[in-house]
């Protein structure tokens, strides 16, 4: 089993965020056919899981639903990010049946409960069945219910790491629009990430001038601990050709790979 998450950053546009109705220029259609394919030509047996990217963040943030229930109008916050993040879902799914891929949608709002913004319970037998029947689910980052703030946040890598202890996945390639996590002086991918690496990560500028790196040092920590539970884990570029079928036949694309030590 292997797993693939189609980050945000690369199959939408973060420009787009919060503005232009329907997909827009928020979908980057192009980019999103070309990875299907890649996914389709592979002949494996998946999940996918796709980051919110341009849709869903900004309402999520206006509404603080991560933090959970303040006050009842973030019920209406709620609704908003769950069709937005759907409408990218669909999209997602338009293009793959182009492709002749057979895909269907599960929804984190109905197939997931939280505990206090971590994942309590998800229903593996809805993905089993599809996986039997030779359907490929794809699932999203979403809200959820939560038994402890009412309802949060279900993010995509939360959704990976979840998925890869569930299904004992052999691969998980998170498709992103870096080449790796650069580390050092000089800011070169890594090829290898080890644990001593994540204090070696070089720090990187959001467009205020302030550090983003804290997204990326978490999302290592993920990778290492999936790794440790037997995933081996590869961060890769989408926007360069092939990279994502080569992880997918069992090759080892350019990217950042984490391993068992």
């Amino acid at each position: 089993m292997k797993l693939v998450k189609l980050g945000g950053s690369v199959i939408t546009n973060k420009k787009g965020a919060g503005g232009g109705r329907g997909e827009g220029p928020r979908f980057c259609a192009g980019v999103t056919r070309r990875l299907l394919k890649e996914i389709r030509d592979c002949g494996e047996k998946l999940i996918i899981v796709t980051g919110a990217g341009s849709f869903g963040h900004v309402k999520a943030k206006k509404h603080s639903l991560k933090e959970g229930y303040r006050e009842d109008s973030q019920w209406d916050g709620f609704v908003d990010v769950s069709r937005d993040v759907r409408r990218l879902n669909l999209a997602v799914l338009d293009e793959g049946l182009r492709l002749g891929m057979r895909l269907v949608s599960v929804p984190p709002s109905v197939s997931v409960l939280l505990a206090d913004g971590s994942i309590h319970y998800l229903d593996e037998g809805v993905f089993r069945r599809y996986l039997s029947a030779g359907i490929i689910p794809v699932t999203f980052g979403d809200v959820a219910l939560d038994t402890t703030r009412r309802f949060s946040i279900c993010g995509g890598d939360a959704l990976m790491e979840r998925l890869a202890a569930v299904f004992s996945a052999e691969r998980a390639v998170f498709v992103s629009d870096i080449d790796g996590i650069r580390v050092g002086e000089e800011g070169r991918p890594a090829h290898q990430f080890s644990a001593m690496d994540i204090s070696r990560i070089t720090p990187s500028r959001g467009p205020r001038g302030e550090d983003v790196t804290g997204g990326i040092a978490e999302k290592a920590r993920m990778a290492l601990a999936m790794a440790a539970a037997g995933t081996e884990v590869v961060i890769l570029n989408g926007k360069r050709k092939g990279r994502l079928l080569e992880a997918l036949k069992g090759g080892e694309p350019a990217g950042t790979w984490f391993r068992r030590p």
